[in-house]
C-alpha cells in the first residue's frame, strides 16, 4: 500500500515540503516565522481559530522532520487547515517570501 502524506495530494504544497526540508536549519526557521506572519497578516483567517488549532495540536513525538522546528510545525498545522484556495495563495505569497529570504540569506553568505 503506498501511503499519500496530507500535503502530496497538491503538487505544489509537496514541492514546497521538499524543498523546506532540504534547506539548512536558520534559514528554514526564518521561512517558518515568514509563514506564520503572511498567514496572520496577508490572509483572511479566524485568527483566534488558528491559534486554538495550534493549541490543540501541541507536539507530542517528533515523528516528522518538521515537527522538530516549532515554528515550522506550527506553520504547517495551519496550512494543513487551511482550504485549497486559500492554500494557493498562501504558497504564492511564500514564494515570494522565500526568494527574498535566500537571496538575503545568500548575500549575507558570501560577505563572510
Amino acid at each position: 500500500m503506498n501511503y499519500v502524506r496530507w500535503y502530496d495530494k497538491d503538487p505544489d504544497l509537496s514541492h514546497l515540503m521538499k524543498f523546506l526540508e532540504g534547506l539548512n536549519e536558520e534559514v528554514r526557521e526564518e521561512i517558518a516565522q515568514d509563514l506564520i506572519q503572511i498567514i496572520l497578516s496577508e490572509i483572511k483567517t479566524n485568527q483566534d481559530g488558528e491559534i486554538s488549532i495550534l493549541a490543540d495540536n501541541k507536539i507530542t513525538e517528533y515523528k516528522r522532520w518538521y515537527d522538530k522546528n516549532i515554528s515550522l510545525h506550527s506553520a504547517i498545522e495551519i496550512i494543513k487547515n487551511l482550504d485549497s484556495e486559500k492554500r494557493k495563495e498562501i504558497i504564492s505569497l511564500l514564494m515570494e517570501s522565500i526568494v527574498q529570504i535566500l537571496t538575503v540569506y545568500n548575500y549575507e553568505q558570501d560577505q563572510q
